[in-house]
């Protein structure tokens, strides 16, 4: 194979530079993938409504084993009159899972279980919300597992009069 400068060029010479620009470009996807990540979707469907609200792991974001195609869980209105929100949260995954309502333009922490109060697989856990102590607005429920908002388990979490 003749170079530039019309001097033969060896095919391993050649291999080795074409291994090194693809591998650059790898490099570039990934860099550019981390420093500007997909817009999170949330809200997988549907309005949950009432007092009593029961939730399995792949309701609320991740879908068996495909997480990069969850949209999220359905959304939940917790109505301001009544006082408390009953929820019953059943891990059917096989990681451990937690249920956090945050604030929606903080992230901070309002109502759920604390970040270490995980379910464990197959466990069934009721929470119960004091939804009286919490601001009509707009807020997310959570996965506080790290990683697991990001691959979908969030949705919208909203506490208004008249849900």
């Amino acid at each position: 194979m003749k170079g530039l400068a019309g001097k033969s060029v060896r095919a391993d010479v050649v291999a080795g530079i074409v291994a090194g620009i693809v591998g650059l470009v790898v490099i570039v996807v990934i860099w550019v993938s981390l420093v500007f990540p997909a817009p999170i979707v949330s809200g997988g469907g549907g309005i949950l409504r009432g007092n009593d609200i029961a939730l399995r792991e792949h309701e609320w974001g991740f879908a068996g084993g495909g997480y990069a195609l969850a949209k999220g869980g359905p959304e939940i209105c917790a109505d301001s009159n009544n006082a408390t929100l009953n929820i019953a949260l059943t891990n059917t995954g096989i990681n451990f899972h937690g249920f956090q309502v945050v604030r929606a333009d903080t992230g901070a922490f309002v109502a759920g279980l604390n970040k270490t109060d995980l379910l464990s697989r197959g466990e069934t856990r009721h929470i119960k919300i004091d939804v009286s102590r919490i601001a009509p607005g707009s807020y997310y429920y959570i996965c506080p597992v790290a990683g697991h908002r990001q691959k979908g388990m969030i949705a919208p979490f909203i506490v208004q009069s008249g849900c």
